[in-house]
């Protein structure tokens, strides 16, 4: 990379290693060669801040200083379209932590540097759920978050030391 690593992300079963930072850049690396084989500019971007994949490999996602995330296809971003599908500017802080849930459903994106900085995005419509969280509902300071196996909880560690844990009642398998 050209510039500082700022996040890494596995795909394919650990066969391909993304990385960005500091440069603005998206690279995909084979780990089998360990030759970088694919670079491009995260559109809009000029410091990445924060790097996820979702788990069926299809899509991922690039957080930026600016509180920006852009959405890619990953097939569509190494064969050559460099516009993201969707991008979120729902956060006015830079993206410290993103996750997809297991079934690529949920995008979690969040800020450490703002309180109550998390915002939950349903990826198939790409819409940011609106109802959470909820108005009178304190997060503080968002530093790590994590869904469960069976999609029926999310878990919240927060700057505080507490763990909130959430049922999220769309999945049945809690």
């Amino acid at each position: 990379m050209n510039g500082t690593v700022r996040s890494l992300a596995f795909v394919n079963n650990g066969q391909h290693l993304l990385s960005s930072g500091g440069d603005g850049h998206v690279y995909h690396r084979d780990m089998r060669t360990r030759a970088c084989f694919h670079k491009a500019v995260d559109e809009g971007c000029i410091n990445g801040s924060a790097l996820c994949t979702s788990p069926n490999r299809i899509l991922f996602a690039v957080g930026s200083d600016n509180g920006i995330v852009n959405i890619y296809n990953r097939e569509e971003f190494l064969g050559g379209k460099r516009k993201p599908i969707k991008t979120i500017e729902n956060l006015t802080t830079k993206v410290d932590f993103m996750k997809f849930n297991n079934d690529a459903q949920i995008l979690a994106i969040s800020s450490t540097m703002k309180k109550n900085s998390l915002k939950l995005i349903h990826v198939p419509s790409f819409s940011v759920f609106s109802n959470w969280p909820r108005p009178n509902q304190t997060l503080r300071y968002p530093r790590c978050l994590d869904f469960s196996p069976g999609e029926g909880f999310m878990a919240l560690g927060n700057a505080a030391g507490k763990v909130l844990l959430y049922k999220l009642h769309h999945y049945h398998h809690a």
